[in-house]
């Protein structure tokens, strides 16, 4: 069992139940922008595709930084400082990051357990799409030895891949879960360089037929907008091949 226990994490709260302010970081560090650009443009590119020959580009942005940490955390023993789609507890104040129970260093992997474990009335009296929980596509941690709490947040990063926008109040959660709106970035392909159009003017929209993936979006408050899949149909239904497990290009993360 991990030495984390709930609530027991430093920082975050004052007396009045207030976030706790937190020190200023500005924008992306240089060698933040490079590993999440780099990424970014790839999946924009690639994408990770599904039988229905949707292409999910927030998808493929959580497989290359979730194998980019299991490869750290085998050399080194600890993962990056990239945490992709990290949940947070809106309800918490601050927001409290959902781990899971023996390592607080990773996502809870089911979330509908966690709710009927941990929310007070558990999954009959949870309300989905309401923003009770939320998911940032990336949240870049000071710390890559400690949980991903307020205390130890560089930067909430959301990924936007055109014409993808925030739904309703989930630009001002992630400020939230960052502690400051100077800890909180949009990232696309403008930004990053690498082009703002969407290939060959798809939308990249998750409306499509209930998944697991979707599911977890409706849990999270962000059904309807780009914040679990990013994903976009290709032309006459047809589909890409899966790519190979999302390795970084050498030489991009320590």
């Amino acid at each position: 069992m991990s030495d984390y226990g709930p609530g027991s994490m430093t920082g975050g709260v004052s007396p009045d139940g207030q976030t706790t302010p937190v020190g200023v970081s500005g924008r992306l560090s240089k060698k933040d922008r490079m590993v999440l650009c780099q990424v970014l443009c790839q999946c924009k590119q690639i994408g990770v595709a599904t039988r229905n020959g949707r292409i999910q580009r927030q998808r493929c942005v959580q497989q290359r930084l979730d194998f980019a940490n299991e490869t750290s955390q085998m050399e080194t023993g600890a993962p990056t400082e990239y945490k992709p789609e990290q949940t947070y507890n809106m309800k918490a104040v601050p927001p409290e990051p959902v781990t899971d129970p023996d390592d607080p260093l990773l996502p809870h992997s089911d979330i509908r357990q966690w709710i009927n474990d941990y929310w007070p009335g558990g999954s009959k009296k949870y309300k989905a799409g309401q923003g009770n929980l939320r998911r940032p596509d990336v949240v870049v941690v000071n710390d890559p030895t400690q949980p991903p709490v307020q205390s130890n947040i560089k930067m909430v990063v959301e990924y936007k891949f055109p014409p993808d926008d925030f739904s309703r109040d989930q630009r001002q959660d992630y400020i939230e879960i960052a502690g400051s709106e100077s800890k909180f970035m949009r990232l696309g392909p403008a930004e990053c360089g690498c082009g703002d159009d969407d290939q060959n003017g798809q939308e990249s929209t998750q409306r499509q037929s209930k998944s697991s993936t979707s599911d977890l979006d409706d849990l999270a408050g962000q059904s309807g907008q780009s914040g679990g899949s990013g994903g976009s149909s290709l032309p006459g239904g047809g589909s890409l091949p899966l790519p190979p497990p999302g390795r970084l290009p050498p030489g991009i993360l320590p």
